[in-house]
């Protein structure tokens, strides 16, 4: 059995991670050369909200649905927010969130075409990689069978200019300690490259740790973004046990483009409070020294 994204699509990290994603690329997009982004663990690219894998957890219902209603032409609606929104409303032509683009596709809508932006997409599994290819048809998208952690073979990009998503399921006990080695092989390669790494926050030292551990080796700027949804525990289970969800997570980017941090700021300011379920939920942004 491999972790299946399909379960979680569109919960509050999900919706946390691809608001920032969207900042970054816009980022690098302001300058008119092209850029190359590379997702370490792509998945499949979309998903289904009305499938049953989605439905057994509903989590997409704490996530996306939670800015349904928001007008994403709305004066008061952070430019970040409103973009992501419209995005992921361009793939539900029927109206509503049925469809749920995974950061493949939100990078593909992303890239200028006209410019020479490109996909670089890493996918280990054979079966999610098939998925993916019919999710990102297109000339601009290359799809590489192989492990993500090995994604720093691929570095430098030909455009010099570029983003790579770490996004793994944190499923290894070393997941941790293999983004970070990750990282510092690609800054290595690739100094001026913006790389940002998405982690759960179900332990602060450890997240802490790899942060820092991100900071000192790549020796490059370096931000620390963090949201908190305070989710109440859950009842126990047929058998008594008691699962406690994630309800924190948090990205660290190394080489923030410019303007990034108060962008990313507004954005997070907005879309807290529509995700939280509980009275101690937050966020912030540091810059990590």
């Amino acid at each position: 059995m491999h972790y299946h994204h399909a379960y979680h699509a569109a919960n509050f990290a999900d919706v946390f991670k691809h608001v920032l994603l969207t900042g970054l690329l816009t980022g690098l997009s302001r300058k008119d050369k092209p850029w190359a982004f590379l997702d370490s663990h792509a998945g499949a690219g979309d998903y289904d909200l009305g499938h049953i894998a989605a439905g057994t957890t509903g989590e997409w219902r704490n996530g996306i649905a939670t800015l349904a209603e928001v007008d994403a032409d709305g004066e008061d609606v952070p430019a970040l927010v409103a973009h992501y929104l419209k995005l992921v409303r361009a793939a539900n032509v029927d109206g509503g969130f049925r469809f749920y683009p995974g950061s493949p596709r939100l990078a593909q809508w992303l890239a200028r075409p006209e410019i020479g932006d490109r996909l670089v997409l890493c996918e280990k599994v054979e079966e999610v990689a098939d998925e993916l290819r019919r999710a990102v048809r297109g000339a601009n998208a290359a799809i590489h069978v192989r492990d993500g952690y090995e994604a720093h073979a691929l570095m430098p990009p030909p455009e010099k200019r570029g983003l790579m998503l770490i996004d793994p399921p944190f499923e290894r006990g070393d997941e941790f300690e293999a983004a970070a080695e990750l990282i510092r092989k690609s800054v290595a390669r690739f100094a001026n490259g913006v790389y940002a790494a998405w982690y759960p926050l179900k332990n602060a030292h450890v997240a802490t740790k790899f942060v820092q551990r991100v900071a000192r080796e790549s020796g490059r700027p370096t931000l620390e973004l963090m949201i908190e949804t305070d989710a109440p525990p859950r009842a126990p289970d047929a058998n008594g046990i008691v699962k406690h969800p994630m309800t924190a997570c948090g990205l660290v980017v190394v080489n923030p483009p410019f303007g990034f941090a108060e962008e990313a700021s507004a954005a997070l300011a907005f879309i807290a409070p529509l995700l939280a379920q509980g009275p101690k939920a937050g966020w912030a942004v540091n810059v990590v020294a």
